[in-house]
């Protein structure tokens, strides 16, 4: 797993939270702070996730949410970074939805 790749991507997913703000705020406070005071612990965190299960991150304190998860491969060793935005509060913030999951697409960290 490439970790400036990653890092690569929360910051463009913090500036697309900060062009499209919702009709009650920004949805991305928390991934801001988080980058901003323990960046280094948070892409651990991802970078060092050998479970293999679904986790869940708030991107801000009340909105919408990025379901995440590492692939891994037993045989090949391989390990992918997958994600996506939703939960109950992402109606609150549909342009940044939707731009967010077009750039996870992008990036290929799209469930398949």
């Amino acid at each position: 797993m490439d970790k400036w790749r990653l890092m690569h991507f929360f910051y463009e997913l913090i500036k697309l939270g900060i062009k499209m703000p919702g009709n009650i705020g920004s949805p991305i406070s928390k991934l801001l702070e988080d980058m901003c005071t323990r960046q280094d612990a948070f892409l651990q965190r991802i970078a060092g996730d050998y479970t293999n299960h679904n986790h869940e991150y708030r991107l801000n304190n009340a909105g919408p949410k990025m379901y995440w998860h590492v692939e891994k491969s037993e045989k090949d060793g391989w390990r992918r970074f997958k994600c996506s935005i939703g939960g109950d509060q992402a109606k609150d913030y549909p342009g940044f939805v939707a731009a967010a999951n077009r750039l996870i697409k992008d990036y290929s960290f799209n469930k398949r």
